[in-house]
């Protein structure tokens, strides 16, 4: 199995796009990615502008390989409206619009159906759907809750299996902390998880019981589970200090053989924060 992971906040965007590719057909999970609007009460630069368009180009040319296409969720740092003529052909699998959904996410996802119906698109949901497709079988979870708050609605992790070796992306669990995707998690038993792990950036917004609890579930999977590389980014990648929260977690790893990674870690690049270092480049323009 390949698996690339096209962007994230270690590349330089919000994203968790990634591309698969088995011996019977090639995937990809959240084709978009986004730029926080605001940061430290700042806009992004032109560096992160750029970035996003170079990211974006990659994703829509890989799109072009895809069999399949998985929608976790209708935030638009994991999909694209403007792209969905681009899904003609593809079996297109989407988070259910109508139901764990919040109002927000709700609106999107008509604007979507809207326009994959417009282009002649069938799309069908996500939930609990299996797929078989020679040696490989993908598992959409049940909807799982958008981290912390219920007003966010739900997303699907997504399980891709092949001879024996799995891979998982978590979608937005910010955590994990809810057992319903902690469970999924480990009836999955991964070898590779992509996780987006949870907003240390908001400090105190959701408490620090949250984050403990965070804390202790990632401890609990690195030793309930056979896996051989655990990917930390998305939310948590946000921040420059995230692996003050990570260390015992890190701890855990080290004596489980557990590699811990950012995506751009995983695809052999040098993590670039650059939203997480928005503020440092606003200070060092202005002394220029």
């Amino acid at each position: 199995m390949q698996i690339e992971i096209l962007a994230a906040e270690s590349l330089g965007v919000r994203s968790m796009a990634t591309f698969i590719r088995t011996r019977d057909l090639t995937m990809m999970i959240d084709p978009g990615a986004a730029l926080g609007p605001k940061r430290y009460g700042l806009p992004p630069d032109e560096i992160e502008w750029q970035r996003l368009r170079e990211l974006k180009d990659k994703i829509r040319q890989k799109l072009k390989e895809c069999d399949l296409v998985v929608i976790t969720h209708y935030h638009y740092d994991h999909y694209d409206p403007e792209w969905a003529k681009d899904f003609k052909g593809k079996r297109v699998i989407l988070k259910d619009p109508f139901n764990a959904i919040n109002r927000n996410q709700a609106q999107r996802a008509r604007e979507l159906l809207k326009r994959l119906e417009s282009n002649q698109i069938f799309w069908e949901t996500a939930e609990e759907k299996e797929i078989i497709s020679g040696t490989t079988q993908i598992i959409l979870s049940p909807s799982l809750t958008h981290g912390p708050e219920r007003r966010f609605g739900g997303v699907v992790s997504v399980f891709v299996k092949e001879d024996g070796f799995g891979f998982l992306h978590s979608s937005d669990l910010n955590g994990p902390v809810e057992e319903k995707a902690v469970s999924f998690i480990k009836e999955m038993r991964p070898q590779v998880l992509f996780l987006d792990g949870p907003a240390t950036y908001l400090g105190p917004r959701y408490g620090l019981d949250f984050l403990k609890r965070a804390q202790k579930m990632l401890q609990e999977l690195l030793l309930e589970l056979p896996l051989k590389t655990l990917i930390i980014d998305h939310h948590t990648l946000r921040d420059l200090a995230w692996k003050n929260w990570a260390k015992p977690i890190l701890e855990v790893a080290v004596q489980q053989g557990t590699r811990v990674l950012t995506a751009a870690e995983y695809m052999n690049e040098e993590p670039l924060l650059l939203e997480a270092l928005r503020k440092e480049r606003y200070k060092a323009s202005r002394k220029n």
